[in-house]
C-alpha cells in the first residue's frame, strides 16, 4: 500500500511537471549565438572591446579569476572555438613575494584558471597550452603594492601558425 502511494504521488508529479511545459515555446540557440555564449546580447563593438583584453590580474595569493573578467575570457573562447586553428598561450605570472617554487606553482593555477573557463565554454585543451613564469618575468619593477598588483597576472598570447 506504501508503495502504492510513493508511485501515485511520483506519476502526479511527473504529470505536472509535463503538462506545465506543454505548448512553452522554446528558445534553441545555435553554438554560435552570441547570447547563448554570453548569456546577453552583445555588440559587435562590446565583444572588440572583451577581445583587447588579453591581461588578467589576479588579488595576492589567489588565482580565482574576478567576475568583471569572465566575460573577456568568454569572448577569447568564442574566438578559438570559432577558429579551431588558432592557439593561445596562458602566461601565468606572480609577484616576487614567496619562494620561486611557490610562485611556478601559483602562476600555474592562475594559468590554469582562466584555462578551465575556456574549456567550460568548449574549447579543446589541445588549443591551449599553459606556462607559468613565477616571478621571473615582471612587467613593473618596485616593492609598492601597484607594482606588485601589477605582476600578478595572466597574459592570454595568441601563437601564430
Amino acid at each position: 500500500m506504501k508503495i502504492a502511494k510513493v508511485a501515485v504521488v511520483v506519476l502526479s508529479i511527473i504529470g505536472l511537471t509535463a503538462c506545465s511545459s506543454f505548448g512553452k515555446k522554446h528558445n534553441k540557440m545555435a553554438v554560435g549565438d552570441v547570447r547563448q555564449f554570453y548569456g546577453v546580447d552583445m555588440t559587435p563593438e562590446h565583444e572588440k572591446e572583451l577581445m583587447a583584453q588579453r591581461v588578467y590580474y589576479f588579488d595576492f595569493d589567489r588565482y580565482n579569476v574576478h567576475d568583471e573578467d569572465v566575460a573577456s575570457v568568454y569572448a577569447h573562447a568564442k574566438r578559438l572555438l570559432e577558429s579551431p586553428h588558432k592557439r593561445v598561450r596562458l602566461e601565468g605570472h606572480t609577484d616576487k613575494l614567496g619562494s620561486r617554487e611557490y610562485n611556478i606553482a601559483l602562476g600555474e593555477r592562475r594559468a590554469d584558471s582562466v584555462a578551465d573557463i575556456l574549456m567550460l565554454k568548449g574549447v579543446p585543451q589541445e588549443q591551449i597550452s599553459v606556462v607559468s613564469y613565477g616571478k621571473e618575468k615582471p612587467v613593473v619593477l618596485g616593492d609598492s603594492e601597484e607594482a606588485r598588483s601589477q605582476n600578478r597576472r595572466v597574459a592570454i598570447v595568441y601563437e601564430v601558425e
